[in-house]
């Protein structure tokens, strides 16, 4: 629609003196007359005769071309944007406009128009504005046919033409079409990856069947080859006979075992014996074997030598009966106490009343003739070092705010409610954390309201939950968060409990409405001059929202964290809610250690805002 298109064939004065016959007309041309005032006629679009000419009042004349004429553009400048406000749709027109008759071609003359195609466009835009927001990107083809619906009657414009036959053709922009392409192709993969998972399931199941069907004959046949050899000795023996059953072609192998075993038994016998008799020689030089001791001893050395050597020599299953003059071994009779090195040697405490003897008996380590005597340990009990007492757990208590923007997308508004979630569950079940720690939850959006009332989180205590609105200001949240703290701290001073600097979480997703009209507020809260409870602010952005301003609403540098550009809104919201759960739980392990200091790393994906500029 760039090209101007006219539809005057012909424009020339009106001859008064014109010798022969008028010029005649084609069929499709209409002739339109037109006075030095204005004035303009068409006469059944016939041109005057020569006599008319003469006495004629009109200058000049037209010859209007009323055939249709047929056009296509493209809505580049004026595009249909989407209901999201950010995309728009490329929409393509086709249509054919033209004379409206012998009045029409009045008309035209008496507008003044030379090109009648920016009339048009002008009619199509002012038709179909607005059209656009009524539909998502997606729905290109529901758009297409509200247009079509739009401009499907002819439309009579006042300046004598008339378009009608419009058709549109609508599609997404480029970056939305790139959009939906990948959605499809998604689609389709998944589909596809249906399709071939279904063969694959099937297979395994095959190969797992299979698998057990080869898995049964194996114990199958390891039970029959268990039960075959269930008969043979476990001893040296019965394992050479086994391997002899299980290669028959190596008897001189199995042969060959049997000699190196019974050299083995022979060395170990020996050495045993050896050993044995020089054990005995020992016992009765100390005197510590009497006549009564000799058959049992043998028989229980001789044992002993046996089972070292593989053999099995039966044992009788009771001590033989005492013979005559036999006793007991009696104790030594002079063995000394042994006492712990370095340790002095003290008397022996009196006996406990339940544990003294009766007048006449002997008392514990008392010598008494003709009896064994009995040695009573000296007892030591060992001095702990003394060690530094643990500090004391933190008494008072620390105000923990946390101001979290609700104008988020549902996703990351779901992700922080299960942060909420699991930060209220790890408080509440240790009582040991949350006692010095004060909780209190914000939800920001074009107003700020209260979603959890400062208190200690206990089992009974609700769990906050966020709700999603439209709106962001950054005035209210300051307003409401200052009155919350002067009405808080005063309340936990009263019941006489040292309070901490109050510390705030403020966490956004986008650039506030009032601008930069926040400011006013934001150094009234912060300002610790003016202000006895002034906090201090831990600032996060994600999204939309701009690091200039995160790093002005951390009261410190370090203070300042911002998402990954490339990171996905609900993404950074989950590592938000795993970092404030995990700092302000650390933060109560810590005040119940005694150690009031407050440790902040970043969280995950996220950087400093001051790097982030």
């Amino acid at each position: 629609m760039t090209q101007p298109v006219s539809r005057f064939v012909n424009q020339s004065p009106v001859p008064r003196f014109a010798v022969g016959p008028t010029k005649a007309r084609e069929p499709h041309l209409a002739v339109v007359y037109a006075t030095a005032s204005g004035e303009v006629v068409c006469v059944d679009g016939r041109p005057l005769t020569p006599g008319q000419q003469v006495f004629s009042r009109y200058r000049t004349r037209y010859e209007v071309d009323m055939r249709p004429q047929h056009r296509s553009a493209v809505l580049r400048n004026n595009p249909l944007v989407s209901r999201d406000g950010v995309h728009a749709f490329e929409v393509t027109l086709s249509f054919t406009f033209r004379v409206d008759g012998w009045t029409g071609a009045e008309e035209f003359v008496r507008a003044g128009l030379t090109d009648p195609l920016p009339l048009v466009h002008g009619h199509l835009i002012s038709l179909f504005h607005g059209a656009g927001q009524l539909f998502s990107i997606e729905d290109s083809f529901g758009l297409q046919r509200h247009l079509n619906q739009l401009c499907a009657a002819p439309a009579h414009l006042p300046q004598g033409l008339v378009v009608d036959g419009c058709r549109a053709s609508v599609r997404p922009d480029t970056k939305a079409l790139a959009f939906l392409e990948s959605l499809i192709d998604a689609d389709w993969k998944e589909r596809q990856d249906a399709a071939a998972h279904m063969p694959a399931v099937g297979g395994a199941h095959r190969g797992g069947q299979l698998d057990a069907i080869k898995q049964g004959y194996e114990i199958e046949s390891t039970k029959r080859q268990a039960d075959s050899f269930a008969g043979m000795l476990t001893n040296s023996e019965g394992l050479i006979r086994h391997y002899l059953v299980t290669h028959p072609g190596d008897a001189a192998g199995a042969f060959e075992m049997s000699r190196q075993l019974e050299s083995a038994r022979m060395a170990t016998a020996e050495l045993q014996n050896q050993r044995a008799l020089g054990l005995f020689q020992v016992m009765a030089e100390k005197g510590l074997i009497v006549a009564g001791d000799l058959d049992l001893l043998r028989q229980q050395l001789t044992g002993q030598v046996g089972m070292a050597t593989g053999g099995h020599v039966p044992l009788s299953a009771t001590a033989p009966t005492a013979l005559p003059g036999a006793r007991p071994w009696d104790a030594p009779a002079a063995a000394p106490a042994q006492l712990t090195a370095g340790a002095p040697q003290q008397a022996p405490a009196p006996a406990p009343a339940h544990q003294q003897t009766a007048p006449g008996q002997p008392q514990p380590g008392q010598t008494v003739p003709g009896q064994p005597q009995v040695y009573e340990p000296t007892l030591v009990v060992p001095v702990q070092p003394h060690t530094a007492a643990a500090p004391a757990a933190f008494s008072g208590a620390a105000l923990i705010y946390l101001v979290l923007d609700e104008s988020l997308d549902r996703g990351s508004v779901d992700e922080l409610n299960r942060g909420l979630a699991s930060l209220h569950s790890a408080l509440s079940g240790a009582p040991g954390v949350s006692a010095a720690l004060r909780l209190c939850v914000l939800g920001m959006a074009a107003a700020t309201e209260l979603r959890l009332p400062l208190d200690t989180v206990l089992p009974s205590t609700r769990t906050p939950i966020l709700t999603g609105r439209p709106g962001l200001s950054y005035t209210h949240a300051f307003r409401t968060l200052q009155a919350l703290l002067r009405q808080d701290v005063a309340l936990v001073k009263t019941q006489r409990t040292q309070v901490l600097r109050p510390i705030v979480f403020f966490l956004t997703g986008g650039v506030p409405d009032e601008g930069t009209g926040w400011r006013t507020a934001y150094a009234e809260l912060v300002d610790q001059d003016g202000s006895s409870v002034a906090p201090h602010l831990i600032a996060l952005g994600l999204g939309g929202a701009e690091a200039s301003t995160v790093r002005t609403l951390a009261t410190r540098p370090e203070f300042g964290f911002m998402a990954a550009p490339h990171q996905d809104a609900a993404s950074a919201a989950h590592s938000v809610a795993a970092f404030l759960r995990d700092t302000i739980v650390g933060y109560g392990q810590r005040l119940g250690a005694g150690d009031p200091q407050f440790a902040l790393a970043a969280p995950d994906g996220f950087r400093s805002a001051e790097d982030a500029l």
